[in-house]
């Protein structure tokens, strides 16, 4: 399995190879519709990825990223830009099954 943060610290030179394979990786961000849309999807990153912190490119807003807190087997916060108020970040909190527990919101 790839760890989500090699992404951040693959060399430019070997990018495209990089890339190739990770795609054949389940955990790896494919855009929009990914597993982190659905409970099933969030509720399987949680349990098979390491407490940690991860991010992906925000494909709604470019140049910026979502990023997930995992606590592995015990639940996930997604951190992203607020899609209504531009000013703010959104945390959304779910449970080990990806189902949402909370929403706050703080200045981006």
């Amino acid at each position: 399995m790839i760890d989500p943060r090699d992404v951040d610290r693959v060399p430019d030179e070997e990018w495209e190879e990089f890339k190739k394979k990770a795609m054949q990786d389940e955990l790896y961000y494919k855009g929009p519709g990914d597993m982190m849309d659905t409970p099933e999807g969030r509720s399987r990153f949680c349990r098979l990825n390491v407490s940690g912190a991860f991010n992906k490119p925000d494909p709604d807003f470019p140049g910026y990223h979502i990023w997930v807190f995992n606590n592995q087997g015990e639940g996930l916060i997604v951190k992203k830009r607020s899609r209504v108020d531009l000013a703010l970040m959104e945390n959304i909190e779910y449970d080990a099954d990806g189902k949402e527990m909370s929403r706050s919101y703080e200045p981006a």
